[in-house]
C-alpha cells in the first residue's frame, strides 16, 4: 500500500488557529470553543462638539451597560481607520453646463492634492461563553437530527443558551443606543444579475476584514459551517514580522497606563493619517473572581511595604524599618479597587489593546508603526512594537479569540469606557441619503475638516433636506449659498430656484446660462412682465386664478360677496374660452362696477399694468431661476403680494419630483412679511413630498427668533449651517443659539471660527468645516460686489457665452489645466 503519512503534515495551518465555526442564526456565529458571537457597527458623537458633561454621561452609560456582564462574556472593540472613498468621478455627476463642471473639476483636483484621506469605522463584537456543561450542547445546534430524544434534549439546552444570548444582546443594545448609533451586523439579502438570491453577511465580512484587511463582501455559504476554512483560506507565514498573503503584519501594543483616565483619552488616534485596526479586548470577571484577583494583588504589594526582617521579627506596631511609600500607595489603591468591585457599580476584567498594521511595503509599515507608537507615548501611555509576540498579539485581536495574548492588567468598566473610542469624527455620508435621488448619487459637495478626515456635505437627512443657514453679515453666507447651488447641479435634472437680495447670485447665474430676474426693479431688467392668467385652461389653474384675483380685489379694499365671487368665476370662464387671457380682458368681462374699479390698477391702463397685465409671460422658468426681490420687498403690499403669490405658484408648478433646491437668501426680508412667512411655513411642511429642499439663509438670529415660526424652522430644518460669529458667546446670542439646539461647546466653536472660511454644520452629525473654495469657483460664487457685477454684464454683452473665460483671465485665474 502507498504510505500517506508523508502527505499529512501535523503543522497547523491558519484555519486551525481560528476559533470561528458556523453561523447558527442571523448575525450569530458559533465558535469552536462553544461560545456565541455577534457584532454591532456603531458611531458616537463628535468629541469636538460635545460638552464635558456629555462626555462623562456617555462613559457612565457605557459603564452601566457593560458592568452587568460577568465571566462568561468578552468584548472586542475595533476602530478601523480606512482610506476614504475617492472624489466622485466625472461620470457620476450630471453637470449640464461647462462652468459648474469646471468648478467641480477644480474641487476634485484640490481633493487629490491634499493627499490621502482617511475615515474611521467602529465595531463591537460581543462573545458569550456558556457554562462548561452547556458548551457541548451549544455545539449540537450545528446539527439537526429528528427522532433522537437525546439529541432533542441536548439541542434544547443549546436553544436556551441561544435565547439567553439574544436577550442579553437586546438589553445591551437598548442601553447603548441612548448614546451611540448602533447597527447590528446581520445578513443582507440581494439578487445578482443572474436572478439568484444571496445573503451578504456583514459579520462574516467584518471577520474577514479583521483577519486580512480586505473589506470585500462575504456571501453566507449555503451550508454556513467551517468558517475557519471559508474565511481563513489564506497563506500565512509566522515570524517577527508575519505575512498574510502579500501583506506584512506589525502590531503596536498599548500598556503602561497613566495615573488617571478621562473620556476620549485616546481620541487622538482617530486623526492619524494611517490605515490601521485598533483593537481593544476586555474579558469580564465576576465580582467574586475579580475580588480574588485584587486580594492577591494587594497581598503582593503589602509584602513590599516593609522589609523581610521587619515583618519576621517585629509586629506591625513595633516595626521600625523604612516604609516603601510606593508599595503602600499600591495597597491603598487595591483596597479602593476592592471596594469598587464589591459595590457592583463597575465590573473588573482583563484589558488588552493593540493597533494592527498591515501593508505590503516593509518600510512604510515600520514608519506607520513608529508614528502610532510615538502618538500613544505622547498621550501618557506606553507603547511597544511587538516582535516575537506579534502572531499572538494579532490572533488575540481577532473577534472571538480569548486565549492568545492574555494580558493581566485588571481594569474596571468605567476605565474601559474612557479608553474606548466612543466619539467619532463626522465625515458625512459619501452618497446622497435622499431616497428620491437616483441610486448611488454622490454627496452634494466635498469640504475639508480637521486632520486627514474628509467631509461630505449633504443637506438631506433621509428624505428631508430643509436647511437653515445663520450668521452675521460678512461671514461668507452668499458665497456658501452660491457654491451649494453650483454643486447641486451634479444631480440629473436638478432644478434650482432662488430668491436673492443684492444680486449676489447674478455672476454664477449668467455664467451657467440661467435666468436672472430683477423683479420690480429700476434697471433695464425690470421690464419683466407677467401674464398670470395665461395658463388658466390647464387643470387646476382656474381655481388658483380665482383666489389670486380675489386677493387683488381685497388689496384694493373690496371684500367680495358671494354674488361677486360667482361673477368672478363666470368672467374667468369666459376669458378662458375666448383665449385672450389678460387682466384687461377679465375687467371687460366683469359686469360688477365695484370689481371693475378695484381691478383697474392692475390692468394696462393702471399703474401696475406693465407688471401684471401682459399677453405673454416674460417668466421663462428653466432649471435655474433667480429672482432678485430686494426692490420688490420695499414696495407696498398692493405690488409685492400679487407678484410674490404668482412667483410662488410658478415655482410650485415646476416641481414635478426632480431634485429641486429652493434658496431664500437674506430671509429676514421674507420673515418680516406676513404672506411670505406663511408661505415659508407651508413650504417647510409640504415640499419634502415634491423632492424639494428649502435652504433658508439669514444674517439675523433675532429675526428668526421673532418670526413666530421659530418652532417650524428648528423642527423642519434638521440641517443647520452656522457662520462664524465672534459675538456668539454673548449673553443675548447664547440663548438664541440654544433655541436652535446648540450646546456650549458648539457655541464656543462658532465663536472661534474664521469668517468667510469656516462653517459649523449641525445635522446628522456636527462638525466644523472649510468649503475650500478655489480661484475658479471664487470667480463666480464670490464675486458679488457692484463693480464685479457691472463688469460681468459688460463682458457678457461683448463676448456672449464665452465671457466666463475672459472673466477668469482678467482675474488671473488659470483654468486650462482643469480642462486637459
Amino acid at each position: 500500500m502507498h504510505a500517506l503519512k508523508e502527505h499529512r503534515s501535523p503543522t497547523k495551518a491558519l484555519p486551525d488557529l481560528l476559533n470561528w465555526a458556523a453561523v447558527i442564526d442571523d448575525g450569530i456565529v458559533l465558535n469552536k470553543d462553544g461560545s456565541l458571537m455577534a457584532g454591532f457597527f456603531y458611531r458616537g458623537q463628535d468629541l469636538a462638539t460635545v460638552t464635558a458633561a456629555e462626555r462623562n454621561r456617555v462613559s457612565a452609560v457605557v459603564n452601566a451597560a457593560l458592568s452587568k456582564l460577568g465571566s462568561e462574556w468578552m468584548l472586542h472593540q475595533d476602530a478601523v481607520r480606512v482610506e476614504a472613498r475617492a472624489y466622485p468621478a466625472p461620470e457620476e455627476s450630471a453637470f449640464p453646463d461647462p462652468i459648474t463642471a469646471l468648478i467641480d473639476q477644480e474641487r476634485r483636483y484640490q481633493f487629490g492634492r491634499e493627499g490621502s484621506h482617511y475615515e474611521s469605522i467602529y465595531a463591537i463584537v460581543i462573545t458569550y461563553l456558556p457554562a462548561k456543561l452547556t458548551q457541548s450542547k451549544v455545539a449540537d445546534m450545528m446539527f439537526e437530527e429528528t427522532g433522537n430524544a437525546n439529541k432533542k434534549g441536548r439541542s434544547g439546552a443549546g436553544d436556551r443558551a441561544l435565547r439567553q444570548f439574544k436577550s442579553a444582546l437586546l438589553e445591551i443594545e437598548d442601553r447603548l443606543s441612548s448614546v451611540l448609533d448602533l447597527n447590528r451586523m446581520q445578513g443582507v439579502p440581494y439578487v445578482d444579475e443572474d436572478g439568484r438570491e444571496h445573503i451578504n453577511d456583514q459579520l462574516l465580512q467584518f471577520l474577514h476584514y479583521s483577519l486580512t484587511g480586505n473589506p470585500h463582501p462575504i456571501n453566507l455559504p449555503p451550508c454556513p459551517m467551517y468558517l475557519d476554512a471559508v474565511i481563513g483560506g489564506h497563506e500565512f507565514w509566522s515570524g517577527i514580522v508575519p505575512r498574510l498573503d502579500d501583506k506584512l503584519i506589525q502590531v503596536v501594543a498599548i500598556d503602561g497606563f497613566p495615573q488617571e483616565s478621562y473620556p476620549g483619552i485616546l481620541a487622538a488616534l482617530d486623526q492619524v493619517p494611517v490605515q490601521y485596526r485598533w483593537n481593544t479586548r476586555f474579558i469580564f470577571q465576576d465580582p467574586v473572581d475579580a475580588q480574588a484577583g485584587l486580594r492577591a494583588y494587594r497581598r503582593k504589594w503589602q509584602q513590599k511595604v516593609r522589609g523581610f526582617w521587619d515583618q519576621v521579627f517585629h509586629s506591625q506596631q513595633t516595626a521600625k524599618g523604612s516604609v516603601d511609600q510606593d508599595a503602600a500607595q499600591m495597597v491603598a489603591e487595591a483596597e479602593s479597587a476592592l471596594a469598587e468591585a464589591s459595590s457592583g457599580l463597575v465590573t473588573y476584567g482583563y484589558y488588552t489593546s493593540v493597533v494592527v498594521l498591515m501593508d505590503d511595503n516593509r518600510e512604510r509599515l515600520e514608519q506607520s508603526a513608529r508614528q502610532i507608537k510615538r502618538l500613544v507615548n505622547n498621550l501618557g501611555f506606553n507603547a511597544r512594537v511587538e516582535t516575537v509576540n506579534t502572531v499572538e498579539a494579532w490572533l488575540g485581536s481577532l473577534p472571538g479569540h480569548s486565549a492568545p495574548n492574555m494580558r493581566r492588567p485588571m481594569l474596571h468598566t468605567l476605565h474601559l469606557a474612557d479608553m474606548l473610542p466612543l466619539s467619532s469624527v463626522w465625515a458625512g455620508r459619501d452618497r446622497a441619503p435622499c431616497p428620491f435621488y437616483p441610486n448611488g448619487s454622490p454627496a452634494l459637495l466635498h469640504a475639508a475638516t480637521d486632520g486627514s478626515t474628509p467631509f461630505r456635505l449633504n443637506l438631506h437627512i433621509g428624505d428631508l433636506g430643509h436647511t437653515l443657514m445663520l450668521g452675521p453679515t460678512g461671514s461668507g453666507k452668499s458665497t456658501a449659498l452660491a457654491l451649494i447651488a453650483a454643486q447641486f447641479r451634479r444631480y440629473k435634472e436638478a432644478t434650482v430656484f432662488a430668491f436673492d437680495k443684492g444680486n449676489s447670485l447674478e455672476p454664477l447665474t449668467r455664467a451657467i446660462g440661467g435666468q436672472h430676474y430683477n423683479v420690480a426693479g429700476d434697471s433695464d431688467e425690470s421690464e419683466l412682465c407677467f401674464a398670470p392668467l395665461a395658463s388658466i385652461d390647464q387643470p387646476g389653474e382656474l381655481g388658483w386664478a380665482e383666489d389670486w384675483v380675489a386677493t387683488l380685489l381685497e388689496l384694493q379694499g373690496l371684500k367680495l360677496k358671494p354674488t361677486q365671487r360667482n361673477e368672478l368665476h363666470r368672467a374667468l370662464v369666459a376669458v378662458q374660452e375666448k383665449g385672450e387671457r389678460t387682466l384687461t380682458n377679465l375687467q371687460i368681462e366683469l359686469q360688477d362696477k365695484d370689481m371693475k374699479d378695484a381691478l383697474e390698477e392692475y390692468t394696462i391702463s393702471g399703474a401696475l399694468g406693465q407688471l401684471l397685465d401682459s399677453e405673454e409671460d416674460g417668466l421663462a422658468v428653466g432649471t435655474w431661476s433667480v429672482f432678485e426681490i430686494e426692490q420688490l420687498m420695499h414696495r407696498s403690499d398692493r405690488v409685492r403680494l400679487p407678484v410674490l403669490l404668482y412667483l410662488f405658484h410658478v415655482i410650485e408648478r415646476r416641481m414635478k419630483g426632480q431634485p429641486c433646491l429652493l434658496i431664500l437668501d437674506e430671509a429676514w426680508l421674507m420673515l418680516g412679511n406676513e404672506v411670505f412667512r406663511a408661505k415659508i411655513r407651508e413650504w417647510l411642511k409640504v415640499l419634502r413630498k415634491a423632492n424639494c429642499a428649502v435652504l433658508l439663509a439669514t444674517q439675523s438670529l433675532s429675526d428668526a427668533a421673532n418670526s413666530g415660526i421659530l418652532d417650524v424652522l428648528a423642527e423642519s430644518c434638521p440641517t443647520k449651517i452656522f457662520l462664524a460669529n465672534k459675538e456668539a458667546s454673548s449673553e443675548e446670542n447664547v440663548q438664541l443659539y440654544k433655541l436652535l439646539g446648540c450646546n456650549e461647546a458648539e457655541i464656543r466653536t462658532i465663536t472661534d471660527m474664521i469668517p468667510k472660511r469656516q462653517y459649523f454644520v449641525r445635522g446628522e452629525g456636527r462638525r466644523r468645516i472649510e468649503m475650500a473654495i478655489g480661484p475658479v469657483a471664487l470667480s463666480f460664487v464670490g464675486a458679488s460686489g457692484k463693480e464685479d457685477i457691472a463688469r460681468v454684464r459688460a463682458l457678457e454683452a461683448e463676448h456672449g457665452e464665452q465671457w466666463p473665460y475672459y472673466w477668469m483671465e482678467e482675474r488671473g485665474v488659470n483654468y486650462e489645466y482643469l480642462e486637459a
